[in-house]
């Protein structure tokens, strides 16, 4: 067995403060464990649309930023004993996914795989979802026991279920993952020592895939309510209060959860699981800015003892982790699924999930979803990511030079230029 930790965190399109995520970063892990093997973290927001649009060294701060969360994160777990080193980060637009592991585990990664797709206006990845399936060696096997990491974003706002019972079809239909991918939709700031070509798996395929285990975790947007709230609807939204039974006790909101009736209907998520909840909603939070001489430890404190919401949003569970379960015995064991605190630079709570894994090659039946997925792969899946990246590109700019300070900076001075150019060329005319 090896143990496995799952993080999703909206940003909020800010930058992470470390020393604030840091210390709670482990606090799904059960008491005493120690630092996971392998962690994979599901980042969606991560930055402004310029620069997740453009991506390469203009994502690089914020990737840099959960690095260092992750990596103090184990130094505080461990007393110093242990460390988790960045294996690969892959993004598509605003949704991220980074994997780190202990050093000796991470001689076991044999390969990675990377897929994306888009499902915002015109596919692009505004709203969507990135993936890595990652083959690991196992004892006594000359197989791996394969892990498909899906790091998602779904469309927002109460109504918009069926929007994101269909972005799930979409994703289903259009997440294909390859050897190798160096394309504009997956990046890696590192690369480790994989597999060569020839001894790499075959690819071409989609999520469900037969052997393969599937976590599918992000900012998933199923609210609580199907429409927004009235006026005076924010005075009945839970408060922290020890007793079930009280009107603002979160469970009150939980039954009503979108994400649990379209399962429940075979709507959405086919084939996957989520482990009970048991933390107040994760969305939508109104932090406020702290002028005090540690605003970090404050806003956090105070978030905890009176969660602010805004008034706007109905409390909901969007930030979720799934994975699949298939057969009595399964190899995934979770352990504990909880939201860490109040973030300050976030209306999102992170929410993280423990698993034990056994690490032997996982087998499938003809009749679980892995071998029968509820959608088939979209032939023209290559020709709508092309095009989508397109737009991306053209939006990234458009959008670097009018809402960037730098790119309003670089703008001014081409016109000035220009204007110039063309005084001197008329004053010489005269």
């Amino acid at each position: 067995m090896f143990e496995l930790y799952l993080l999703t965190f909206n940003c909020a399109r800010e930058l992470v403060n470390p020393q604030s995520l840091a210390p709670s970063f482990f606090d799904a892990l059960p008491e005493g464990a120690p630092v996971p093997d392998l962690v994979a973290v599901s980042l969606q927001e991560i930055s402004p649309i310029a620069y997740s649009f453009l991506g390469g060294p203009y994502l690089k701060p914020y990737f840099d930023r959960i690095t260092t969360t992750v990596q103090l994160a184990a130094d505080l777990r461990s007393n110093g004993s242990e460390e988790l080193e960045h294996i690969a980060t892959r993004s598509l637009g605003m949704t991220g996914l980074m994997i780190f592991a202990k050093n000796q585990f991470a001689r076991r990664i044999q390969w990675i795989q990377s897929a994306g797709a888009g499902v915002g206006f015109a596919n692009m990845g505004n709203k969507g979802a990135v993936a890595m399936r990652v083959g690991i060696s196992c004892p006594n096997s000359a197989d791996t026991l394969n892990l498909a990491f899906t790091a998602a974003h779904l469309a927002p706002m109460e109504s918009n279920i069926s929007a994101r019972n269909k972005d799930w079809e979409n994703l289903v239909r259009n997440l294909v993952f390859l050897n190798g991918d160096d394309s504009a939709y997956s990046s890696s700031e590192e690369r480790p020592l994989l597999a060569s070509p020839a001894e790499a798996p075959v690819d071409h395929n989609g999520l469900f895939e037969a052997g393969s285990h599937i976590f599918f975790y992000g900012d998933l947007n199923y609210r609580t309510h199907d429409a927004p709230p009235g006026p005076d609807d924010h005075k009945t939204y839970p408060q922290p209060t020890p007793s079930e039974a009280s009107s603002t006790h979160y469970f009150q909101l939980l039954k009503d959860d979108q994400l649990t009736r379209e399962k429940d209907a075979n709507r959405t998520l086919h084939g996957l699981r989520e482990h009970p909840i048991t933390f107040p909603p994760t969305y939508k939070y109104a932090v406020p800015k702290d002028p005090g001489a540690n605003p970090v430890q404050r806003s956090v404190a105070e978030a905890e003892e009176q969660w602010k919401w805004s008034k706007h949003r109905y409390p909901s569970w969007c930030d979720r982790i799934l994975f699949s379960q298939f057969g009595s015995e399964s190899q995934l064991k979770p352990q504990k699924y909880t939201a860490l605190p109040v973030q300050p630079t976030s209306d999102h709570r992170p929410v993280a999930l423990s698993l034990r894994v056994e690490d032997k090659p996982t087998s499938s039946r003809l009749d679980d979803v892995r071998s029968q997925p509820p959608f088939p792969i979209n032939p023209d899946w290559r020709a709508r990511r092309d095009a989508a990246r397109r737009w991306e590109v053209i939006v990234g700019v458009l959008s670097y030079f009018g809402l960037t300070g730098e790119g309003n900076a670089i703008l001014v001075a081409l016109v000035g230029t220009v204007l110039g150019s063309l005084w001197l060329v008329s004053w010489f005319r005269t």
